[in-house]
């Protein structure tokens, strides 16, 4: 979705949600461009707040069971003015802090729709399907390790936006990706470590340093202090605000933070926690590195049939030498630029 269709719903929600309820059951409406065979999609707020995309549909049809929460609720509703009543597919959002995301999901049903005007719950389902995950997902506690890796790829995020704009849509980790980020011909893994850890970083699996054909992995290994108890550093929420500054479709970065389990203002003690980098290295792996790779183990005739192999790998020593810092800045500056 376009940033200015998403300016254009929320500007719609918030003057629906100014208007003054006329009663505990009427709905706040405005009506869109956007039709079925049955009549306008509409944007809805009831009386207590909650947003709903209105579909309209035949009387008749028959509206999927099971879509009750606790992210999206669909429901077929009536609804009656002075003159007529339309039935509705009525896709709701039942979680306030992620109504963002629901500004895109009802406009990628609009979008949908552009198609399947006749057969509106296929669309509806086609959109419902690629997001409930999201809006499923809970809010919930990021553990100690996952707080402090989103911080490191958040760190680096950042630096790659201050090159590009639009280079969030490098970041392949909360796709499910072997590394975290796919520039153009360059992948760069984070690995956020604290300082009773030193540089020793824990790597999962055989793939996660092995470098993808013809490309360059970078794996970034840094130093954290944690700042819950003694003050100062800079907050999980205003590192994800800096990089939502410098991005240029905040929607995107949101969808991917909530991806990997962060809503920004969900959960206090997710965005209040606190870090200061008190050391960054970058290190090639590359032939010399240290490292496990199915590969390596095919090598030293070791079976395939080995799985789920964690290990740690100590950059504590001068070997292997990481890349001088001017050189990462290059390659990550290229590499953003690079995606346009």
């Amino acid at each position: 979705m376009s940033s200015s269709a998403r300016s254009t719903f929320e500007a719609e929600w918030e003057r629906l949600l100014a208007l003054p309820p006329s009663s505990d059951t009427r709905m706040r409406v405005h009506q869109l461009p956007t039709a079925t065979s049955w009549g306008n999609v509409a944007l809805a707020v009831d009386h207590d707040g909650v947003r709903h995309l209105l579909v309209p549909i035949l009387s008749s049809t028959r509206v999927r069971s099971g879509l009750d929460g606790p992210g999206l609720m669909l429901r077929k509703r009536v609804l009656e003015d002075d003159r007529s009543h339309t039935t509705f597919a009525a896709l709701s959002c039942l979680r306030p802090e992620l109504s963002y995301l629901f500004d895109d999901l009802c406009s990628d049903v609009v979008v949908e729709l552009d198609g399947l005007g006749h057969q509106p719950m296929k669309a509806v389902y086609q959109v419902v399907d690629r997001w409930r995950s999201l809006f499923d997902r809970p809010a919930g506690v990021l553990s100690d390790e996952a707080a402090a890796g989103l911080y490191g790829e958040l760190l680096v995020l950042r630096r790659l936006l201050e090159a590009d704009a639009s280079a969030h849509l490098c970041w392949a980790g909360p796709h499910g990706a072997r590394h975290d980020f796919r520039l153009e011909d360059l992948d760069v893994e984070v690995k956020a470590t604290s300082l009773t850890e030193g540089r020793t970083v824990r790597i999962h699996g055989l793939d996660q340093l092995e470098a993808s054909e013809d490309r360059r992995l970078l794996l970034a290994v840094i130093q954290l202090e944690d700042r819950r108890r003694t003050g100062g550093g800079t907050t999980l929420l205003d590192l994800a605000k800096d990089v939502l500054a410098f991005s240029d479709d905040e929607a995107a970065v949101l969808s991917l933070l909530a991806s990997v389990g962060y809503v920004l203002g969900a959960v206090e003690s997710n965005d209040s926690r606190a870090w200061t980098v008190t050391d960054e290295r970058w290190y090639d792996v590359d032939d010399a590195f240290p490292r496990l790779t199915r590969a390596a183990l095919a090598a030293a005739r070791i079976s395939d049939a080995i799985r789920d192999v964690d290990y740690c790998v100590d950059l504590a020593a001068d070997s292997p030498s990481p890349v001088p810092s001017d050189n990462v800045k290059q390659l990550l500056s290229k590499g953003a630029h690079g995606l346009s």
